[in-house]
This record gives structure tokens, sequence and C-alpha cells, in this order.
């Protein structure tokens, strides 16, 4: 009787398993999948936040920051004569740039949406205090935005110098296709092309490109 008894109770056992041979099994299996939702969330919003600042940086003009060759084989070049061109000032008068033939002329193309332009001003400024006795005339060419906020930026770094606005590139375009900001061009007395820098200059280095200008008859 007592050995049918253990028989019993062990079948019992066997046909009726804990809570723990059934459940578990089961969590096992379902825990992977809220963790491995919110990492493909994850991606998704991450993919979003990068595409949509692509997008930001491109309408800004930021894929033009950097691209040395492509501007190097639009612009003309050096040993040329520049190409003329006519814009405004930033109170609306027009200023050509074949008028400061017989002046060394230092052109910088620039935006103040443009970090590495933002960044080089003050240095430009203090370039030019030193270059504007030996004859150097600075135009400063602002691309790609209002009147307003280039002269906005300027007054915030006091600058001195001439500042130029064409903000759809329609009267310095056709002879200065701009694909990198900031460009500088350097012409002699003579109106030809000495040097063209595709980056940000600091004062010595603009100084130096000023007075070589200059100092050519």
């Amino acid at each position: 009787m007592a050995a049918s008894r253990r028989t019993k109770a062990a079948r019992l056992i066997l046909d009726d398993p804990s809570p723990a041979t059934t459940a578990t099994p089961d969590l096992v299996a379902e825990r992977p999948q809220p963790r491995l939702a919110q990492i493909v969330t994850a991606l998704v919003v991450a993919a979003a936040i990068v595409a949509a600042a692509w997008f930001v940086g491109g309408q800004s003009g930021f894929g033009q920051i950097g691209k040395g060759g492509i501007n190097q084989s639009l612009l003309p070049k050096v040993g040329e004569v520049a190409p003329d061109f006519t814009t405004n000032d930033l109170n609306g008068r027009q200023v050509t740039l074949s008028d400061f033939r017989g002046q060394p002329v230092w052109l910088n193309f620039w935006g103040s949406w443009c970090p590495p332009c933002r960044a080089e001003m003050p240095d430009i400024q203090r370039a030019y205090e030193r270059l504007a006795p030996e004859g150097v005339v600075l135009l400063a060419v602002s691309l790609r935005e209002t009147p307003q906020d280039a002269a906005e930026f300027a007054a915030r770094n006091n600058a001195t110098f001439t500042i130029l606005s064409d903000p759809y590139e329609r009267e310095t375009g056709p002879a200065f296709p701009i694909a990198n900001f900031p460009t500088h061009v350097f012409i002699d007395r003579e109106g030809i092309i000495r040097s063209i820098v595709l980056s940000p200059m600091d004062v010595e280095t603009a100084v130096a490109k000023g007075l070589e200008v200059a100092s050519r008859d």
C-alpha cells in the first residue's frame, strides 16, 4: 500500500509540473523582444536626426565648406586678369571691381553662416589694419545671406573694410563661381590675380599675401 501511494504521488508530480518548469521558458523567450524594439526605435530616431542635420546644412550652404578642389577648377586662374563684376555695398551703392585698378585688391568671399568665415573675421580685420597703409583694398563679398545679416556680423566684429553683398550670386557668380567658403583672391595693381587661398587665414598669412601684391609695380 505504501509503495502504491508513493507511485501515485510520483505520478502526480510528473503529471502536474510546477510553475517553475512552465513559466520560466516563456519569460526568457519574451524578454529580448522589448529590448530589440527599443534598439530599433533608437536607431531610426538617430538616422532621422542625422538626415535632418544634413538637409539643414545643405540648405544653409554648409556643403560648400572645404570643397577646395572644385573651387580651384571653377575660378579664374592665377596669372589671368581678374574678371570684372559690379555689386552693391551694404548701403546700396554700386561697387565695380575694375574701379580699383591701380590698387592692390584683396577679395574675400564669405558668409556669416559659415563657421570658418566667422572664426577668421577678427584676424581678417587685424590683417587689414596692417595692409591698409600699404594701399591694399579689401572687398569682402557676402554671399547666400541678406545684407542685414552680413552687416550685423561685420558690426559685431568691428570690421572697417568694405562689405559687399550678393545674396544670390547673380552679380559676382559669373566672374567668380564660389564653391568653397571662405575664398580669398589677391589681385595686383594691374588687375592680375596673383594668389588664391581656399581656406581661412591667420593674420600673418593674410598680411604676407597682401604685401606680396602691394609690392608689385
